[in-house]
């Protein structure tokens, strides 16, 4: 009964089972997955929500604060703020109507994305659909459902997952329709959409129109479609940037202007990869062995799949030619090989058996990967930190001991944006303590935050000799998936266990008086 339910009704049952792995997935992957999720996206607008500006991004922030990013006057970040502007709006939302717990707002948050990406699996099984029938539509909706590495990086605030959806609404509306003016208006909408969220998918656009001088032999009507898409594109583009440009910095693409400044002055500064590196990463990703037949059939078809094939295949090679290579960047273009990588294997005759081993093979190495991945957290140690110190109620201010790598503390997670200081290898512990107490601009913490590995005793040790009040409150250990990554990766991924104590700022300042501050002798 189920399979007949299956072959009548294919897209809800896959939506279905999508669904349910991005549902648990939500439930399961708190924490956060990289860097750029956290802290550029939540922390960012969480605190523009509580009136503060955790990075002192905005341009009145830096003249309050006199701390100007360069030079001596207000500077755009580089970064892209349509992305943390909706983030900003959600947060105004979920405090309006009283709800303060920072984790249950990320499992709603995590909620939200992961069925918004629904609309990514729908859009990728009509479009094999719409080019090649039932059985290519299924295989690509099946694998975009749950291919292992979807449920819980769809959750998570990445912003190359959430900018599929526009982007394959933009090959949708071009797939589905002929290529009439209002067709090119409507596809330059979501293409216009899709680079306001992550701008190098405008790189996309230039492969739309390579692909449109591909398809249409008339160079006059290739050069209107492409006017008519572009401009429609950009004018979207245009309103995604402009009104937060001006209201920020009175002048349009103002940060547009500053992320491409940046990127090329300091690409270097990232993973430099090789010119294979994003091959491994699509044939690592797109369900192996079978990923290897999709890359081939790809790239077979670029001409018949032109709109398809050569606006991703130029997103692909901009990110390959680019020195900062991260395997994220790419994501974006997976979609499309998996669509493109169905037709192709349904339309070429093979051997039976060799076709099911491929399968059969693909599907139980993706399951084996799919449910440890599902059910995983990453970087839950700081966050656990953070929620436990929130939940004490009294948080003055605290100091992050850093033990073995540079991390930054989750503070979206103690619900507090005062000051914290910093400790490394490099602090003199006396000289910060006295610095502590005896500074007026510097709050006294109250809690000591160590996080690192195997370098935590002897930190621990070190601060216990200059803080006599220092005691032990809790600790929180790394996941699954942290260990995981850094078994495979040690040099990179280093493992974070957070330990948290307290200290009596009373305690520790009794002895110090002003003569001090910058004297290296201890209090008498």
């Amino acid at each position: 009964m189920i399979a007949k339910s299956f072959a009548q009704r294919p897209l809800l049952f896959i939506l279905i089972l999508a669904a349910i792995l991005r549902l648990v997935a939500a439930i399961y992957s708190e924490g956060y997955l990289m860097h750029d999720d956290h802290f550029l996206v939540v922390e960012s607008s969480a605190s523009w929500a509580d009136g503060n500006d955790y990075n002192n991004w905005l341009s009145w922030s830096q003249e309050k604060t006199g701390k100007f990013r360069t030079g001596q006057t207000p500077t755009p970040h580089p970064t892209n703020l349509f992305y943390p502007s909706l983030h900003y709006l959600y947060f105004i939302g979920v405090d309006a109507i009283g709800m303060d717990n920072p984790r249950e707002q990320m499992l709603i948050l995590r909620l939200i994305h992961g069925f918004f990406s629904l609309i990514v699996v729908a859009l990728a099984y009509r479009i094999a659909n719409s080019l090649g029938g039932r059985k290519p539509a299924v295989l690509t909706g099946v694998l975009m459902a749950s291919l292992a590495w979807l449920p819980i990086i769809s959750v998570h605030q990445i912003i190359e997952v959430f900018s599929i959806a526009p982007l394959l609404a933009f090959s949708w509306v071009l797939t589905k329709n002929t290529w009439t003016t209002k067709t090119l208006i409507i596809a330059g909408i979501w293409l216009g959409i899709a680079t306001g969220l992550r701008f190098q998918l405008g790189v996309m656009g230039i492969g739309i129109v390579i692909a449109f001088f591909i398809q249409i032999s008339d160079k006059k009507v290739w050069a209107q479609k492409s006017a008519i898409i572009g401009v429609s594109a950009i004018l979207v583009f245009s309103l995604t940037q402009v009104p937060t440009d001006l209201f920020v910095w009175g002048e349009p693409f103002a940060q547009l202007k500053a992320y491409i400044d940046y990127n090329i002055s300091n690409s270097d500064n990232y993973p430099q990869g090789n010119a294979l590196t994003y091959l491994f990463v699509i044939l690592a990703l797109a369900a192996p062995p079978l990923s290897f037949y999709f890359l081939f059939g790809y790239l077979k078809s670029w001409r018949k799949y032109a709109w398809l094939v050569i606006p991703s295949l130029a997103f692909v090679l901009f990110h390959t030619l680019f020195p900062n290579k991260q395997e994220r960047f790419i994501l974006p273009a997976l979609p499309y090989i998996v669509i493109v990588g169905s037709l192709v294997w349904h339309q070429i005759e093979r051997n039976k058996t060799l076709s099911k081993v491929i399968i059969t093979s693909s599907f139980l190495i993706n399951l084996i990967l799919l449910v440890p991945f599902t059910l995983s957290s990453k970087n839950t140690s700081q966050l656990r930190a953070m929620d436990f110190i929130r939940m004490e109620g009294d948080l003055g201010s605290f100091l992050y001991v850093q033990t073995d790598s540079n991390c930054l503390p989750p503070r979206f997670y103690c619900d507090n944006w005062s000051t914290y200081t910093f400790a490394d290898i490099n602090t003199d512990v006396f000289g910060q303590r006295r610095t502590h107490c005896l500074d007026s601009k510097v709050e006294v913490p109250n809690y000591i935050i160590f996080v690192g590995d195997s370098h935590l005793g002897e930190f621990v040790n070190e601060f216990k000799e200059n803080y006599e009040s220092m005691e032990y409150v809790v600790q929180f250990g790394p996941g699954r998936l942290d260990r995981f990554l850094h078994y495979i990766n040690p040099s990179h991924l280093q493992i974070k266990r957070t330990m948290v104590y307290k200290i009596d700022p009373s305690i520790e300042c009794a002895n110090f008086d002003i003569k001090q501050l910058h004297s290296n002798e201890p209090p008498s």
